[in-house]
């Protein structure tokens, strides 16, 4: 490792790191047989070691390199009842994924195998979440676009809350994000994390989405919903609901969709795993009334819609097995160059 990188950086080399300029010149898109998605290998590794000094010291070489190579894949989330004929997407749901082509899971998987803390991988994947998010959005500002009224969201954990500080230090060095960005708060924190996500929220600013409700703690779901702007019904609900209308119970779907809208007091239900070739998507689109609760949906398969085409593409155009979207801003960009 370079003598200059055994030193934890210093605030002023991480702000010309982060500078959206320099950033340009620092994210490598891999090529064949890697997935074309744009990694930070030398900007993820100066800040994990900057918010993580102890933690970063005691990672080996072999765990440090697979932490510097983490990105992330997106799901877009898509409006069911658009108000206007501009585009129907809302947001993008970001996931870790890696050059290889894994997921989250095989990811998790390889970083126990190197003895990576699971919260190193977190960060890791928050960080390349950052990163992408304020390549595309400088890449928007040169196409001539508006900044996007977007909700970027991404899943937290305990991993997350037991590090406040670390997050606190890194969302400040995102304050682009702090507006953009929600939080999903998954089924597997316990009650005892209330507290400290209220505090995030409180001191930071931090928004969320409460996630997979239908599994989650039912007093930690109560405890949380003020602070939700977002409720997700995660895929395997989805599918059940989809069953119950093949069976005849759209009225019950409906009614009970109302119910759980009014109780949750959410603006936005979001439906993971529906798609567009979906019955329950073409019977909420008919039969959907109320205007206080937006329904969205959410697909790994959907392909962008406009604009969003020319920043993100298909990652199983390049992978046989792994599915969503990638930013592809790099590509388009070499493509635009060598025809010019």
């Amino acid at each position: 490792m370079n003598q200059e990188f055994n030193q934890e950086p210093t605030a002023e080399k991480l702000s010309a790191m982060l500078n959206p300029e320099n950033l340009r010149q620092t994210v490598v898109a891999s090529a064949p047989p890697f997935l074309p998605i744009p990694c930070f290998p030398e900007v993820i590794g100066a800040l994990l070691e900057h918010l993580m000094p102890l933690e970063w010291e005691d990672l080996n070489e072999r765990g440090r390199n697979f932490l510097k190579w983490i990105s992330v894949k997106a799901e877009a989330i898509d409006s069911l009842l658009p108000e206007s004929s501009d585009s129907p997407t809302r947001g993008f749901e970001l996931l870790a994924i890696n050059r290889e082509g894994n997921g989250f899971v095989k990811i998790s998987e390889q970083s126990k195998e190197l003895e990576i803390p699971s919260v190193m991988l977190r960060f890791s994947t928050l960080i390349a979440t950052f990163l992408t998010v304020r390549l595309l959005l400088k890449q928007m500002k040169e196409d001539g676009f508006p900044a996007p009224s977007l909700v970027f969201t991404q899943n937290v954990d305990g991993d997350y809350l037991n590090y406040p500080r670390a997050l606190q230090n890194l969302l400040q060095l995102f304050p682009e994000c702090q507006q953009m960005f929600h939080f999903e708060v998954s089924e597997l924190l316990t009650e005892d994390y209330v507290t400290t996500i209220r505090t995030l929220a409180e001191d930071l600013g931090i928004r969320f989405v409460l996630d997979d409700t239908n599994k989650m703690d039912a007093r930690v779901h109560q405890k949380l919903l003020d602070l939700a702007d977002w409720i997700k019904i995660d895929f395997q609900a989805t599918a059940s609901i989809e069953e119950r209308l093949r069976e005849g119970q759209g009225e019950q779907i409906l009614l009970h969709l109302e119910l759980y809208a009014h109780g949750a007091g959410s603006p936005v239900i979001v439906f993971e795993g529906l798609g567009d070739e979906s019955q329950l998507k073409s019977f909420l689109q008919e039969r959907w009334r109320n205007s206080e609760t937006a329904l969205y949906q959410q697909s790994r398969e959907r392909l962008p819609l406009p604009p969003w085409d020319r920043y993100f593409g298909l990652i199983q155009d390049y992978h046989e097995v792994e599915k969503g979207l990638f930013y592809q801003g790099l590509l388009v960009s070499q493509i635009e160059a060598s025809e010019g």
